[in-house]
């Protein structure tokens, strides 16, 4: 899908960009953690956290250049990339959690 010249112009095909979707192997405490009724989304997130590097050198480079342009504009925020951050890890945490709970096989 989105390969040729059909891709490229054909709106809402893209090409697979790895680092949109962050993955790790599911570690064993979160099937053991589920087990007990605890919740692993902390230490998932301390786990997932490496794998959006991209977008976390967004963000810190936003923060950097808004130190700047505040001054001038206070009204400016770097509200995108930390959503885009955000979202990043939730879309690595989410699925390790939701696939491992009953009733979803």
């Amino acid at each position: 899908m989105g390969g040729g010249v059909a891709g490229w112009l054909t709106p809402g095909w893209t090409q697979p960009e790895p680092r949109l979707a962050p993955h790790i192997a599911t570690p064993g405490y979160v099937k053991q953690m589920l087990k007990e009724g605890e919740n692993p989304k902390d230490l998932l997130i301390e786990d997932c956290k490496p794998q959006c590097k991209f977008w976390k050198e967004k963000l810190e480079r936003c923060e950097a250049k808004l130190e700047h342009i505040i001054k001038i504009n206070p009204t400016k925020t770097c509200m995108y990339p930390m959503r885009d951050y955000v979202t990043c890890v939730e879309a690595c945490v989410q699925p390790l959690i939701h696939n491992n709970l009953e009733g979803t096989h």
